[in-house]
């Protein structure tokens, strides 16, 4: 299993695509910190009706708007295994480990992690610029910086779970990424029909996130209140073992 863990991490560090999303995420965070924290604080009639966001929300908005960048573990997660099973680098890999279901925990893993730290770095990024330039006082506890530290991790898992489940049933970069991503867009809007709201994944972590600032900026956000913290955090799990579940049928029934 440590030998599986190197090899991913070697090569997800080795690839330019992962360095190239990681500066897509940053350059889309800060364009977003330009628009309502430095844009507001330069120029206030800038942007007409809006005021800023003042600290200490500014902090968990932005935590917010990064949990919110779905693409970035969706689009890493589907090429770092789509790149391998629609070739015959998967076949050569199980030559060496026979066990699919080890690969998939190890690329589970890694991604998981780079997507987290990717997050995490975009988080520290917006609360600096928050910090420098934001109205207001104050910071959330570290309480509340902890949880953004756990929910962010869950939520990276839980996209690259089912990123991972439709590339282990198409086998195919392309197709995947388009399902992966309609399923991101259309699920969001499905959160408006009142029957989806009980399993609904974006209302479901928009309640997660709301539960750590008072803005969560999150799809659904006009429904946090339909499900309690502990039904969005089954919700979320589910969806997350749903899509572990797929992607190991994906790939087990289907021949490399």
């Amino acid at each position: 299993m440590i030998g599986l863990l190197r090899a991913e991490v070697l090569k997800l560090v080795k690839r330019r695509l992962y360095w190239v999303m990681v500066l897509i995420f940053a350059a889309v965070m800060g364009l977003v910190a330009v628009l309502l924290l430095l844009l507001p604080s330069i120029s206030p009639d800038a942007l007409p009706g809006f005021s800023g966001i003042d600290k200490p929300e500014a902090y968990t908005f932005g935590a917010a708007q990064a949990l919110g960048q779905t693409w970035f573990p969706v689009v890493l997660a589907v090429v770092l295994l789509g790149g391998e099973t629609g070739t015959s680098i998967w076949a050569f890999s199980l030559t060496l480990e026979s066990r699919r279901w080890l690969h998939l925990l190890a690329k589970t893993i890694v991604t998981t992690v780079a997507a987290w730290l990717a997050t995490l770095a975009a988080i520290a990024g917006w609360a600096l610029v928050a910090f420098l330039f934001a109205e207001g006082s104050g910071s959330p506890p570290v309480s509340e910086w902890l949880a953004v530290v756990w929910k962010s991790g869950l939520t990276e898992f839980t996209w690259v779970a089912l990123a991972f489940a439709a590339t282990g049933l198409f086998r195919s970069i392309g197709p995947a990424i388009g399902v992966a991503l309609a399923f991101a867009f259309g699920e969001g809007i499905l959160a408006l029909w009142r029957p989806w709201q009980q399993v609904s994944l974006s209302l479901a972590s928009s309640r997660l996130v709301g539960d750590f600032g008072d803005i969560s900026g999150g799809i659904g956000v006009g429904f946090s209140g339909a499900i309690s913290f502990g039904h969005a955090l089954v919700v979320v799990l589910g969806w997350a073992v749903a899509g572990v579940g797929l992607a190991v049928v994906g790939l087990q029934v289907r021949d490399p």
